[in-house]
């Protein structure tokens, strides 16, 4: 009788996590309310859901936490600058456990409900559940993946309705950059490739940087090379030969190499994108506009105002620099305190 029990838990199980679509939905079968998150897990909704204590060391889960509006929540986090902790009063006073690594340790210590963290890292999957805590993991590296992302926490989290804004406001702008790429002929298209914190190092097509040249009208020339989602050694001899039209340099780490450099330096000279000076560092300094999240959008309109200028101006990408920062924090920043410049 219990082996008969024990198979059809087991089948119940299995059956659950088919009938679970790419949305998180109710589990009606056992009447126990569930999402499937980034790395195919089957996760109870946490009952008191509006007052989930969150924990992450993963920089890329801050800008989801705060456009939710769970960042009050929060009792340790790793982000990639002050500039968050600076202006969203929640972070200001919430502890690390990790930077990047989890610190088990502090982990177990601070307890919280949830370990907010990426998708391709199992071993802390595994042991951060070992301590009692769920892990909600999460990928995103395109507009569906990090609106998916967006429902995902809106409902583990009870900011379902935030998350549908949030989706409605990404949608309503990735259709505003299609209306202008619209507009640009065919033979005015031009190669484009975005360069990691070393020389050689590329984002490949899976990744967030190469997909975002695609939708600000460019073909993203290393659109073949795949590395699951993370930067990857393609050798400056590659780029040589790839020969862009524009590079872009990431502004999610710190490069070990400079535009000014690339423009003197000899052996880079033969390349369109330095030969024609369309070498630029994607903005901004202190809230990276090429990180995975809501900012892909000013990534994107970026790239489009680089490449194509008689299409997009920088006055029409300021204004929309100022209505994300008046939808995400309610408030606009100057260029100076952000640390971009859209004339250069």
């Amino acid at each position: 009788m219990k082996k008969a029990v024990l198979l059809f838990l087991a089948l119940a199980l299995i059956l659950s996590l088919f009938g679970c679509g790419a949305e998180s939905k109710p589990n009606n079968a056992s009447g126990v309310n569930t999402v499937t998150d980034g790395s195919g897990a089957l996760l109870a909704i946490p009952e008191n859901r509006e007052d989930t204590a969150i924990a992450s060391v993963y920089a890329v889960s801050v800008p989801f936490i705060v456009a939710l509006g769970l960042s009050d929540r929060v009792k340790a986090i790793n982000v990639k600058s002050r500039f968050w902790t600076d202006n969203v009063e929640g972070l200001k006073n919430a502890g690390t456990v990790g930077r990047g690594v989890v610190d088990l340790e502090a982990l177990a210590r601070l307890s919280p409900v949830v370990l907010i963290h990426r998708s391709n890292d199992p071993k802390t999957v595994e042991a951060a559940s070992a301590l009692d805590i769920d892990v909600l993991c999460i990928t995103v590296e395109n507009l569906d993946d990090i609106k998916s992302t967006l429902n995902l926490m809106g409902r583990y989290f009870g900011a379902e309705e935030r998350a549908n804004e949030v989706c409605a406001w990404m949608d309503e702008k990735f259709a505003y950059i299609a209306s202008i790429v619209e507009t640009i002929p065919e033979n005015e298209r031009v190669r484009a490739l975005v360069m990691g914190g070393e020389l050689g190092r590329v984002a490949g097509g899976d990744m967030l940087q190469s997909w975002m040249i695609e939708k600000a009208g460019g073909s993203c020339v290393a659109d073949d090379l795949e590395a699951d989602h993370n930067w990857t050694d393609a050798g400056v001899e590659t780029i040589f030969e790839w020969n862009p039209d524009y590079l872009f340099c990431t502004g999610s780490t710190s490069l070990d190499y400079t535009v000014k450099g690339l423009y003197e330096d000899s052996a880079w000279s033969a390349v369109n994108a330095v030969k024609n000076r369309n070498v630029y560092q994607i903005p901004a300094k202190y809230d990276a506009w090429d990180m995975p999240g809501i900012s892909c959008v000013l990534g994107t309109m970026y790239m489009l105002r680089q490449m194509y200028p008689d299409y997009f101006s920088a006055e029409e990408l300021q204004t929309q620099i100022d209505e994300y920062y008046s939808f995400m924090f309610g408030k606009t920043f100057s260029p100076e305190y952000l640390g971009y410049d859209l004339e250069n």
